[in-house]
């Protein structure tokens, strides 16, 4: 017989549906890269981190046309504004009133906002290629003892009389210029020397081969007092009474004996510079990403950072030799260009220059006609506007 019980048939296997997707935080890395801080990368360079998006925002040709647009204005506002004589004086029916209305506008005035303008980029551009050298937002002439070392060579020239002008003026005649300017690039060139050797035998005691650039910062702040103690001590044992007053336009700044002989000298200085940075620029983006990724990409850092130190001491120490020690020029105006034009170097290098033409000329605006008929330094209000900035830097 046949078995009457059939086989039952095998279950089937119950289909599990899958579990919903967890959506991916999004901080964690997606495929395909790491997540991007700061925003999204840019075509041809690095993430503009610390800069404007480049989205939504200006393009790059508007920002230079405002930028640039911001100079010719401060230049022209400069030149016209007086507290001692109105631009209407130059028709005036009063021939006293005519003459000295000509004199300050077309023979002192001229070169003096020039100066103001060149001296502004040459410490703009001087601070930007400290800051990318040792990648420390604090570095500026004035804080590493570049700007104190141009004024002591100044002073030290001033107090042998290597000055031949027979003017009173501690930088007047185009003699005067040349060994005055001499001795103080030479001091400005050996305090950035002395404290870029000072983190590099810190960093090298340390086992690394790069910069100590903490320690390099605090060399810059005592060495940057030092050299004005010793500056306070050629005043104290000069014998010539008029020294006294001529250092005194050092510690303080001012751009009240600028002539067109400066301005050509300052122009110059600039221009080297520029070229100096503008050919590292490339360099100094490779750096962006870090020491051993920029050694890797074949960047010598040795050699960069001895060409930034070579620019930034010409033009720190040229403008000392014009202008006097005037501070947080180069600290101010290439954190705001950062601001605008983001990290890279062939952005940052001459629009910090343009930035430094629009502070000093600004700054030195205010100091002829804030107080008349008394001029107050222009070192003295940088330092009210640079000294705030620095010290919220500090906190941040």
């Amino acid at each position: 017989m046949f078995d009457s019980e059939v086989a039952a048939p095998e279950p089937k296997p119950a289909q599990v549906s899958p579990a919903p997707a967890t959506p991916r935080p999004s901080g964690l890395p997606q495929r395909g890269g790491l997540p991007q801080r700061g925003g999204l990368p840019q075509r041809g360079g690095l993430p503009q981190r610390g800069g404007l998006p480049q989205r939504g925002g200006l393009p790059q040709r508007a920002r230079w046309l405002l930028v640039a647009l911001a100079a010719l204005a401060v230049a022209a506002l400069a030149l016209s504004w007086s507290a001692s004589a109105s631009p209407r004086d130059l028709w005036s029916s009063d021939p006293v009133a005519r003459e000295a209305a000509r004199r300050i506008f077309f023979v002192l005035r001229p070169p003096r906002v020039v100066a103001a303008l060149l001296v502004g980029a040459n410490l703009a551009a001087a601070g930007a290629a400290l800051q990318s050298a040792f990648r420390n937002s604090l570095a500026e002439p004035y804080l590493l003892g570049t700007s104190s070392g141009g004024a002591l060579g100044a002073a030290l020239a001033l107090w042998l009389q290597l000055n031949t002008s027979d003017s009173t003026s501690p930088v007047g005649g185009w003699a005067g210029i040349g060994m005055v300017s001499l001795f103080a690039w030479a001091g400005a060139l050996g305090a950035s020397l002395l404290v870029s050797r000072l983190g590099h035998k810190s960093a090298r005691s340390d086992g690394g081969g790069g910069l100590d650039r903490a320690t390099l910062l605090l060399c810059g702040v005592a060495l940057s007092s030092l050299l004005s103690a010793l500056m306070s001590l050629v005043t104290v044992l000069s014998p010539n009474a008029n020294l006294a007053q001529q250092l005194s336009f050092w510690l303080l700044g001012g751009l009240s004996e600028a002539t067109w002989a400066h301005d050509a000298f300052l122009l110059i200085s600039l221009l080297l510079g520029l070229m100096i940075l503008l050919g590292s620029a490339r360099d100094l983006n490779a750096t962006l990403l870090g020491d051993e990724e920029a050694q890797a990409l074949g960047v010598d850092a040795r050699r960069l950072h001895r060409k930034l130190l070579l620019a930034a001491s010409l033009m720190s120490a040229t403008a000392v030799a014009t202008a006097g020690l005037i501070g947080f020029v180069g600290l101010l105006a290439p954190h705001a260009m950062r601001q605008i034009f983001g990290r890279n170097a062939r952005s940052v290098m001459p629009a910090s220059a343009l930035g430094g033409a629009i502070l000093l000329g600004s700054c030195d605006a205010l100091a002829r006609s804030l107080w008349p008929p008394t001029e107050i330094p222009v070192g003295i209000l940088t330092a009210l506007l640079g000294v705030p900035l620095f010290l919220w830097l500090v906190r941040k």
